[in-house]
């Protein structure tokens, strides 16, 4: 459904992704992963075609972003609801503009602020910080897109309405939504993803989560207990490793968060 190849993006002299190739098939939950200024934003940007590859190119079911975008919606890291509006007004008046009937968008955004758990009549702005992105969430599904690209959606969040969001995103993928997603959560990343890529202006490592730690199976972690430094050493080499030191240590097999921690600062 979506291929990238070859893509490079630069912002003057810096480089924001380098070289970037991957493949998401129809229905994929896939996530980037990244630290902050990692180019996990500027890719987004490129997928759904407000920027432009400086070299590469990004097809979305055989077309540019530019013209897959009805196909598309999107919630922006500093998106921002309309907030003198009602719940119920934000989503319908996103869903006539994507093109629905006002019949239709009444129907849909009925449906969605149900299921999300919105009170129709509040005002956007009278909102919590949770509830606002839910209206968001809700204003760019409303048209039945086949990709959702979501930049960062619960950063932020409590653990209630994180927790009601992630359940709504598994429903999407249930339906057959192709979802693309950035967080800096390692937790959110296992429980929603079929893919995760860890990517820093490039990509590091790709798979599956059970996959990616299958790579990391025969590596331990070894925590220096006085000032919590991290060494990570080859199973047939941890005995001469731990012999050598002159620290208190624990050892243990790494995390996911890890893993990550890892291979970014590789």
């Amino acid at each position: 459904m979506i291929v990238a190849k070859n893509v490079w993006k630069s912002y003057g002299k810096i480089i924001a992704n380098e070289d970037i190739s991957f493949e998401i098939d129809e229905g994929e939950f896939v996530t980037f992963l990244g630290p902050n200024g990692g180019g996990k934003t500027t890719l987004m940007r490129q997928i759904y075609g407000e920027l432009y590859p400086d070299k590469g190119e990004i097809k979305i079911m055989g077309m540019s972003p530019q013209k897959a975008i009805k196909y598309i919606g999107v919630v922006p890291q500093e998106s921002r609801p309309l907030t003198d509006l009602t719940v119920e007004e934000h989503i319908k008046l996103l869903g006539i503009l994507k093109g629905l009937s006002r019949r239709e968008a009444k129907i849909k955004s009925n449906e969605l602020i149900q299921k999300l758990k919105l009170e129709p009549k509040k005002r956007v702005d009278d909102l919590s910080g949770g509830n606002k992105r839910k209206v968001l969430i809700a204003s760019a599904v409303i048209s039945n897109p086949k990709l959702l690209i979501l930049d960062e959606p619960t950063v932020g969040l409590d653990p209630e309405i994180r927790r009601e969001v992630w359940d709504y995103l598994k429903e999407l993928k249930k339906d057959g939504t192709t979802i693309i997603m950035t967080t800096h959560y390692l937790d959110e990343a296992e429980e929603l993803s079929d893919r995760v890529y860890f990517m820093n202006k490039r990509i590091l490592i790709s798979g599956k989560i059970g996959e990616i730690r299958e790579r990391f199976s025969n590596y331990y972690e070894v925590v220096n207990i006085e000032n919590g430094e991290r060494y990570y050493v080859k199973e047939d080499e941890i005995k001469k490793f731990l012999n050598s030191v002159n620290f208190r240590f624990e050892v243990k097999l790494p995390s996911l968060e890890d893993i990550y921690m890892k291979v970014i600062s590789q």
